[in-house]
């Protein structure tokens, strides 16, 4: 079964001390983005990243309607600030390589992604071996399995590649960085929580 994310952006228009409001961005475009939600909270974190506001709970003082969202089965419910999101280092590697390894099919154009798992098929098990360990973290960062036209790579992720791949996720942090230049930054907030 897999993971996805709910929750809502808040605002105080009125500065600290204030209650919060719940802002009107949805996340529902959000899609299922491992990475991301490793990322930022420490959920599913294949990629081995520091999370940014890993398992805070839900703020003491948020808003009624963001709390009325709430369904029963939800889980790590945690929360961010855009001051804390402006400060992430886009550039930064995660300290360690994916659990997952990467799949590339090999074309004249160059090679062409085509996922990561934590499983693979029997043509990477013919290459690896049967009993190769199928977690990427089990291998110097570069290892590479070969066959035919596909090439398997054990890689490092950046927090920037979270951003290239998920083009909802760069539009909710320009919508939250539109807010904070409005209300300021510590006046914004991401409450999110999660469905598996």
């Amino acid at each position: 079964m897999g993971t996805d994310i709910a929750g809502g952006v808040e605002i105080r228009p009125h500065g600290p001390g204030a209650s919060w409001q719940l802002a009107d961005v949805s996340l529902d475009a959000l899609p299922r983005h491992y990475d991301a939600f490793g990322l930022l909270f420490g959920v599913r974190n294949h990629a081995g990243f520091e999370p940014v506001a890993p398992g805070r709970g839900l703020p003491d003082d948020a808003g009624a309607d963001l709390l009325a969202l709430l369904a029963d089965g939800e889980h790590d419910h945690t929360w961010v600030t855009w001051t804390q999101l402006a400060s992430v280092d886009w550039s930064a590697q995660a300290p360690r390589v994916d659990d997952r390894i990467h799949e590339y099919e090999l074309t004249s154009q160059g090679p062409r992604f085509v996922g990561k798992a934590g499983h693979h098929g029997r043509a990477w098990r013919e290459v690896a071996g049967e009993h190769a360990d199928h977690r990427g973290s089990a291998y110097p960062e570069g290892t590479e399995w070969r066959a035919a036209d596909r090439v398997w790579r054990v890689e490092r992720l950046t927090h920037g590649d979270v951003l290239r791949a998920d083009p909802q996720l760069r539009a909710l942090l320009d919508r939250m960085r539109e807010l904070a230049e409005r209300y300021g930054d510590d006046n914004v907030r991401l409450v999110v929580w999660f469905d598996s």
